[in-house]
Order: structure tokens, then C-alpha cells, then sequence
């Protein structure tokens, strides 16, 4: 009787483990695939709207897309306002948000 509780305690012991460490393997594989390379992209549109520290922009095609203004943007001329044309070049933070690095004024 006794020898039938120690396996029964080994394997929900067993279990235990291999649960916490499927659970600890899948996050970090989930974290690694979602990581993304800091590579800047350059988005043209024209501003339709703005709130604090957040600009959507209409881009070519219609879309509008939104951008994050942090501490560590450059502003190459001055703070655009509603229906002005803009460049910008931008990276997705941590948070997958478009996060710009520099804007530019084109009209």
C-alpha cells in the first residue's frame, strides 16, 4: 500500500513538473517569435487627426494608421497640424505600436 502511494505522489509530482515546464517553454517560444527587428519604415500621409501624444495619418492608399510620438522623436521641421502632408520614419516598440523616430512637415 505504501509503494502504491510513492508512485502515485512521483507521478502527480512528475506532472506537476512537466506541466510548469511545457507552460515556461511555450511562453518563451511565444515571447522569441513575436520579437521584432528594429528596422525603420517610411510611411507618407496626410494628418486627419491628432491626441496628445498619438497622430493619425491617411496614408496613399486610404488607410489610416496611427502613431505613437515618444520622447525620442525628431521633429526635422515643425509640429504638424490637421491636413498638412508628412513624412515619417518610424520602428514598432515593445508594445508593437508605431512608434516614430523622425517627422517631417512636406506641405
Amino acid at each position: 500500500m505504501l509503494i502504491i502511494e510513492l508512485k502515485r505522489m512521483n507521478l502527480k509530482s512528475f506532472f506537476k513538473k512537466a506541466s510548469i515546464g511545457f507552460f515556461i517553454t511555450l511562453t518563451i517560444l511565444v515571447l522569441w517569435v513575436n520579437t521584432t527587428k528594429a528596422h525603420p519604415n517610411v510611411y507618407y500621409g496626410k494628418v486627419v487627426g491628432t491626441e496628445f501624444f498619438v497622430i493619425q495619418v491617411r496614408g496613399d492608399n486610404g488607410r489610416i494608421s496611427v502613431f505613437w510620438l515618444g520622447h525620442r522623436t525628431r521633429l526635422e521641421s515643425r509640429v504638424p497640424f490637421f491636413g498638412d502632408r508628412v513624412r515619417i520614419e518610424y520602428v514598432k516598440d515593445r508594445l508593437r505600436r508605431n512608434a516614430v523616430t523622425r517627422m517631417k512637415v512636406l506641405s
